[in-house]
Formats: C-alpha cells, structure tokens, sequence
C-alpha cells in the first residue's frame, strides 16, 4: 500500500502539470529579433536593371537616418537624389531642382527587423507621387546594405526595377586636396558639426575662399565663391568602392574609396582627395 504522504505529492504533481515532459513550448512566442542599428548618413547606389538604357539610369540616394527601435525615416530636409550615368564613354551627374513628380523633395520611412532594413521612398509634387520600395540585408557590422527595390509608373516614368548598395558615411571632417578641371589644386579644410553643416576653407588662384552648407549621406552641398570658378553651388559626392568601380578615373586621376567628385552647376570640375 502507498504511503499517504506518497500519495499526496503524487496528487499534486498531477493537478499541477509538472511532471518533466510538459515543458508548454509549444505555445511559447519568441521575442522579435534585435534591430540593427541604422542611424547615420548613408549612400545608396541603385543601379536599374529594368532601365539600363535610361538617360541617367543609376541614382544616388543621400540620406541621414534617425531611428527609434525599428522605426527609421529622414525627412525632406535629410533626403536627396542624384541621378547619374556611368559608361565607357564617360559618366554625366545630374542635379536635379525639383523631383520626378515636379516637387522639391523625398522621405524615407522604413523598418528594421534583426538584419532586415524594409524601406519606402516617396517623391510627391504637382503631377502626383512616386513611391519606391524595397529590401536591404544590413552586415554584421552595420556598415553596408544590400538588396534590391522597385518602383511603379508614375508622374510620366516607367516602373523600375534593381539592385541597391548602402554604404554608412562617417564624419568627413579632414584636411583634402581639390584637383580641378584645368588641372590646378587646391588644398582645403573641411569641418562637419554633429548637425552636418559644413565649411570648407582653402585657396585658390592665391586667393582664399569659404564655402558653407550640409551633408546629407555621403553627399555635400555648398555654396561660395572659388577664384576662377566664381560664386556658385559646389556638389561633392562620396566614392564608395562601387562608384570606384563606376568612376576610376577624375580628371586623370585613379580615383580611390573617400574621394568625391566634386561640381558645380556647370558640371565636373574637381576630384577631392583626403590627405
């Protein structure tokens, strides 16, 4: 016969559910994966494989990033494209005054899950809205997205498909050299405040000059007057190792990752260099 004492754990064992198979995992729910952490200046080089042929069928995408948990955006003020084209023949830059769709901007909206960046980029103005989506794998050290995206027709241009590279910007702040156009240099200093205002010191032609403005991913724009070049708006775009690949050579010169071309409303008129 059982003892009472032996019978009574039995019992409770049972009403309690504790033997040591019922473990309940069946109906456990894992906690979502960590996001990665995305905030910053970032560069996107999307390359169209639907519109190859397109006047400028690759585009720039500049954008500085602010994230809360899995939630990423930048505004109009923290978003610009630059679309370009890049051949054997040569490579053109253009910069845009307003957008597709006849406005001055972009946003971006995305969200992060684990190593998942999930993104829409929309463009609106008065002929309508042009949206873009897409998927990015983000490494392991949070430096570099891959994916892809697509785009439906709208505001008069064809839906659009492709391949995307981010790239994350550090601080650009350093002393550079400026190989221009006709072949003279420049060597200038460059200051980025945690705002991304930029100024740019140097001289030129014997002459110095200030140039001001901002940073938005791994593109800057500034504005002043440059002996020989006048008072202008200057554009530099950041050399990723794949727009190395893209633009190898600036004014006679191999280019190398950090570098930026460096423009005006005119067109190409420089290769920046850190030193």
């Amino acid at each position: 016969m059982k003892s009472p004492l032996l019978l009574s754990a039995f019992i409770a064992l049972t009403l309690c559910g504790c033997g040591g198979n019922s473990s309940g995992g069946g109906n456990q729910t894992l906690p979502p994966p960590t996001p990665a952490a995305v905030a910053g200046k970032w560069e996107f080089v999307a390359v169209s494989t639907l519109n190859p042929g397109e006047a400028f069928p690759d585009t720039l995408v500049e954008a500085n990033l602010s994230q809360t948990d899995t939630m990423v955006s930048a505004g109009t003020a923290a978003t610009s494209l630059v679309p370009f084209y890049s051949n054997q023949g040569g490579y053109g830059v253009n910069l845009p005054v307003q957008n597709v769709c006849g406005g001055t901007g972009e946003t971006v909206s995305a969200t992060v899950s684990g190593q998942t960046f999930s993104f829409t980029l929309s463009e609106a103005g008065p002929n309508g809205t042009y949206t873009v989506t897409g998927t990015a794998t983000i490494n392991a050290n949070g430096q570099v997205m891959t994916g892809t995206y697509t785009s439906a027709a709208a505001c008069g241009f064809p839906n659009d498909a492709g391949n995307l590279t981010g790239t994350l910007i550090a601080s650009i702040s350093g002393t550079y050299l400026i190989t221009f156009s006709d072949g003279s240099t420049s060597t200038a200093t460059v200051t980025e405040d945690a705002n991304h205002n930029v100024t740019v010191t140097g001289i030129a032609q014997g002459q110095a000059y200030t140039l001001t403005g901002e940073a938005i991913g791994g593109g800057v724009t500034v504005s002043g007057d440059i002996p020989e070049f006048g008072q202008d708006t200057y554009y530099g775009a950041y050399l990723t190792s794949q727009l190395v690949t893209l633009f190898p050579v600036v004014n006679n010169i191999s280019t190398a990752q950090g570098d930026f071309i460096f423009l005006s409303s005119e067109g190409a008129i420089g290769l920046v260099q850190p030193q």
